[in-house]
């Protein structure tokens, strides 16, 4: 079921895997992500989701800046949210997963309480949906 589309974003909710998709090709993460990614979190809340699987393979290449977008918004809207746990498989380009993997900060870990989300980044679709499908 599409929830939300435009020609750079599409957020679907896939009912067969209980899993919500956030599919983002615009040329860069800016507000527009946030703002959409903030609904797709709000989605997953309203409809008892607890998995997202967040395509950003189409996206330009990374900045030292995206980290903070694709984080950020999971500090902001979480805590006030029920302690359930979250899994959020990023699936990104072996280019982008580099970048991450070099700019990883165990910070972000030490933020939230291990039963709140778990965020994991991959190169392969099938990896990231099995990656779900095991949580």
């Amino acid at each position: 079921m599409i929830l939300y589309q435009t020609p750079t974003v599409s957020l679907a909710y896939h009912a067969a895997t209980a899993t919500m998709q956030l599919q983002y090709a615009a040329a860069s993460l800016a507000e527009t992500f946030e703002k959409v990614y903030q609904l797709a979190l709000e989605a997953m809340h309203n409809l008892g989701v607890d998995k997202l699987l967040l395509d950003l393979k189409r996206n330009a290449p990374p900045t030292d800046e995206d980290e903070e977008f694709l984080l950020a918004p999971i500090l902001r809207y979480l805590p006030a949210q029920s302690a359930r746990p979250l899994f959020i498989a990023a699936l990104l380009s072996e280019g982008q997963y580099q970048h991450q993997m070099g700019c990883y900060s165990p910070s972000f870990d030490r933020t939230f309480a291990p039963q709140q989300v778990e965020f994991n980044y991959f190169t392969s679709r099938r990896e990231a949906t099995d990656w779900l499908g095991d949580n």
